[in-house]
């Protein structure tokens, strides 16, 4: 189970690296594309969008990689699933040299090890992450309501302040949104697959996931309009995996790691994950496209991962 849990977790990962860059490319050639005077404002942008075939794919592929997702979070624990979503962007990363000139450097591939290192270390040390666990309702809500207060909290203090604080504080806002909405994937599978599709429809947990997903997505952008967007990027791609796995070890009925290895192998991990984000996010790959081309970064991946 642990392998199609990994192998399900991975799918969905290249699903939304690669829904990002068909996405991204196809709308950067339509801002660039001087035909289409027509398109006024973000309304007609967004017309001319739909009308494109290859947007449209993308589209769709990332509705795919939300289903894949949510078949990984039911079969497996968040603390396990979330963390490996974290392989995007190693799928972004190979993505981005597919047309473009730009290929990643050895200094890329090193931040690429660092956190498939980490990801190794957290899957094989036994007790560090749990590979399954069932929800706790009021375990989970109330874990819920720490994360919506985090968020409120972020967004409010983002707001008082302005430049890279700003933009780190809304990204970080982001990632625990997006980890809130991974446990509200699994809380409504179980949903579905337990009482059933009427019982779901009167349930909390679905209208709660499409409040966290909307406001995450409008939160990222809030933090990519700071113009820091390296920062961004770490900070979202960090918060997302750490949130979820404490969300997961607090929500669900699991074993929390206790063990010296187990606590150990948690900590390796976080800094290997840490590192290798960072560097990703700094990468010139991850700026070296101009208006003229699309940005296909580990944002443009992880602005997906709950969409």
């Amino acid at each position: 189970m642990l392998w199609l849990v990994l192998l399900l977790a991975c799918a969905a990962a290249f699903a939304f690296a690669l829904s990002a860059m068909l996405q991204q490319r196809e709308a950067a050639r339509i801002k660039d594309d001087h035909s289409l005077g027509t398109v006024h404002g973000f309304s007609g942008f967004l017309r001319t969008l739909v009308r494109r075939r290859v947007w449209v794919a993308g589209f769709l592929i990332n509705n795919l990689g939300f289903l894949i997702q949510a078949a990984a979070l039911h079969l497996g624990s968040v603390a396990v699933v979330q963390p490996v979503m974290v392989s995007q962007v190693l799928f972004a990363l190979l993505l981005t040299g597919v047309g473009s000139r730009m290929h990643p450097t050895r200094r890329d591939w090193g931040y690429v090890l660092c956190i498939c290192a980490g990801l190794i270390v957290l899957l094989s040390v036994s007790g560090a992450a749990p590979l399954s666990g069932a929800p706790d309702r009021d375990q989970a809500a109330l874990v819920l309501i720490v994360m919506a207060a985090c968020v409120v909290a972020l967004v409010a203090v983002a707001r008082a302040r302005s430049g890279r604080t700003s933009s780190l504080l809304l990204a970080i806002a982001a990632g625990m949104c997006f980890a809130a909405s991974a446990v509200l994937i699994k809380l409504t599978t179980a949903d579905l697959f337990g009482p059933g599709v009427l019982h779901t429809a009167l349930d909390w947990p679905g209208y709660c996931l499409a409040i966290s997903t909307a406001g995450g997505l409008l939160i990222e952008q809030a933090a990519f309009a700071g113009g820091t967007l390296p920062w961004a990027v770490a900070a979202m791609s960090i918060t997302n995996p750490v949130a979820s796995y404490l969300a997961g070890i607090f929500g669900f009925h699991v074993t929390p790691p206790h063990t010296a290895g187990a606590l150990a192998a948690v900590c390796v991990t976080a800094v290997l994950v840490g590192i290798g984000i960072s560097g990703l996010a700094h990468s010139p790959l991850s700026r070296s496209e101009t208006p003229r081309k699309a940005q296909v970064t580990p944002a443009g991946a992880q602005s997906r991962a709950a969409s």
